[in-house]
C-alpha cells in the first residue's frame, strides 16, 4: 500500500535536517577543543572520503526510488526490482569500499583506520539501499532514520567520546555501530513489503534498466560530491587551521542547503508518478519564491549577527576570523544555490537526469578550474569565490530549462 503526503514528507525531512544543524552547532566546538585542530582536520578528511566514495553508486538510489515508485502497485515488478537492486548495491558497495581505502591511503590516513573506513563505506551502501524503499513509498519517518541515528553518532556521540579522551578509531567504531542499528531498523521495515526476501530473484534485464537510468544521474551525483569535498583536499595542502575553518564554513552552508535538498527529495516521488498539472506548477513557483526569501533572509541575518555568533560559538579568534571571511562569500553562494534543488528534482523525476548531470558537471568544472587559478592569490577564499562565480553562471540556465519543461505538455 502506498502512503504519500508531501506535507508530511516535507515536515519529516526538514525536521531531520534541523536536528542535524543543531547537533552540528553543539558538537563542532567540542570536537575542536578536545580533538585539537590537527585531528579535527583529519576527521574531516575521513568524512569527506566517505561522502565522496559513497556517491560512486551508479545512480542506483534515484533509479530504484523511481522504479519502486512507478510500480508501487505491481508486486511482481516490485519483487524483481528489490532483489536486483540488493545485488547491485552489494557489488557497488564492495567496489566503493576498496576505492575509499585507496584514497585514504593516498591522503596519508593512519593505516589502522583503513579497515574501519572499508566497513563504514560498505554499510553505508547497504543503508542507502534500504532507504530507497521508505523513500519511494512515502514513509519519511523511516527514511529519516539515518539522519537521526547516524547524525547523532557523528555529532553528539563523537563530541562526548572526544571529551573522554577517545581517539578517532574509537569514534569511528561507534559510528559504525550507529549504521548497524539503522540498517536493522530499515531491514525490519522492508519485511512489510518483502516478507521473504531470500526467495526473490534478481533479473538481468532489470539490472540493465536500473543501471541505464542510474548512469544518467550518476555523473551529476559524483560531481555534486566532488563539488562538496574537493576544496577540503585542496586546502589540506595549506595548514590544519585553514582546512578546519573552511570545513566549518562550508559545513554550515551545506547543512542549510541540505534542508532544501530534503524538500526536493520529498517532491521527487510525486514528480515521478504524476503529470505536471497546473497545481503542481503553481506549487513549484511558490516554493521557489519562498526559497528566494529564505536566501535573502539568511544573507541579512548573517551580516547583522554572523560574526558575533561565530565568536560566541567557536571561541577562537584565529579560527573565527577565517571562518567569517569564507562565510562572507558563501552566504551569497547560498542565496543562489537554494534555487537549484527543486529544478533538479523535477528534471530527475521526469526522466531527464542527464540534464541535471550536465548542469552539475559544467558548474563543477568551472568551479574547480577557477579554484586552482585563484588559490595562489586568495588561499582559503579561492574555493568560495570560484563556487559563487560558477553557480551564478549556470543556475539561470537550469531555471530556464526547467521552466520550459513545466510549460510543455506531460
Amino acid at each position: 500500500m502506498f502512503y504519500y503526503s508531501l506535507t508530511r514528507a516535507t515536515i519529516w525531512n526538514l525536521s531531520g535536517y534541523l536536528y542535524l544543524i543543531i547537533a552540528s552547532l553543539v558538537s563542532t566546538p567540542i570536537l575542536i577543543r578536545y580533538l585539537g585542530i590537527s585531528d579535527f582536520a583529519r576527521y574531516g578528511i575521513i568524512l569527506a572520503i566517505l561522502s565522496l566514495v559513497s556517491s560512486f553508486n551508479l545512480g542506483l538510489p534515484q533509479a530504484v526510488v523511481r522504479a519502486l515508485s512507478k510500480y508501487h502497485d505491481n508486486h511482481i515488478e516490485l519483487d524483481s526490482i528489490w532483489a536486483t537492486s540488493s545485488v547491485l548495491f552489494i557489488i557497488t558497495g564492495i567496489v566503493g569500499s576498496v576505492i575509499a581505502v585507496g584514497l585514504a591511503y593516498f591522503m596519508n590516513v593512519d593505516t589502522n583506520l583503513l579497515p574501519m573506513i572499508f566497513a563504514l563505506v560498505l554499510i553505508n551502501y547497504l543503508v542507502t539501499h534500504y532507504l530507497t524503499l521508505p523513500h519511494a513509498h512515502g514513509h519519511f519517518g523511516y527514511f529519516n532514520a539515518k539522519t537521526f541515528i547516524v547524525g547523532t553518532a557523528n555529532t553528539y556521540l563523537s563530541a562526548y567520546l572526544s571529551t573522554q579522551g577517545f581517539d578517532l578509531l574509537i569514534i569511528l567504531n561507534y559510528q559504525l555501530a550507529s549504521y548497524l542499528l539503522t540498517l536493522l531498523i530499515l531491514a525490519y521495515f522492508s519485511l512489510k513489503y518483502f516478507p521473504k526476501p531470500w526467495l526473490l530473484h534478481s533479473n538481468y534485464s532489470r539490472a540493465k534498466s536500473l543501471i541505464s537510468f542510474g548512469l544518467k544521474n550518476q555523473l551529476g551525483t559524483i560531481v555534486g560530491q566532488i563539488q562538496a569535498q574537493y576544496a577540503k583536499f585542496l586546502l589540506s595542502t595549506l595548514n590544519p587551521l585553514s582546512l578546519s575553518a573552511y570545513m566549518i564554513a562550508s559545513g554550515l552552508v551545506q547543512k542549510l542547503t541540505g534542508g532544501i535538498v530534503q524538500l526536493s527529495s520529498a517532491l521527487y516521488p510525486a514528480t515521478s508518478r504524476n503529470r505536471l498539472s497546473p497545481d503542481f506548477k503553481e506549487l513549484y513557483i511558490r516554493m521557489q519564491f519562498g526559497l528566494v526569501g529564505i536566501g535573502i533572509l539568511g544573507v541579512i541575518l548573517y551580516n547583522l549577527w554572523g560574526f558575533d555568533f561565530l565568536s560566541w560559538w567557536l571561541r577562537s579568534n584565529d579560527l573565527v576570523n577565517q571562518v567569517h571571511a569564507v562565510l562572507n562569500i558563501l552566504v551569497l553562494y547560498f542565496l543562489i544555490l537554494v534555487l537549484t534543488p527543486l529544478p533538479s528534482s523535477i528534471l530527475d523525476g521526469r526522466g531527464r537526469p542527464e540534464l541535471t548531470s550536465i548542469f552539475a558537471t559544467i558548474t563543477v568544472a568551472i568551479e574547480i578550474g577557477l579554484a586552482f587559478i585563484l588559490l595562489p592569490r586568495y588561499g582559503i577564499l579561492a574555493p568560495g569565490y570560484s563556487a559563487l562565480i560558477a553557480v551564478s553562471l549556470t543556475t539561470p540556465i537550469l531555471l530556464f530549462v526547467t521552466s520550459r519543461m513545466l510549460q510543455s505538455k506531460s
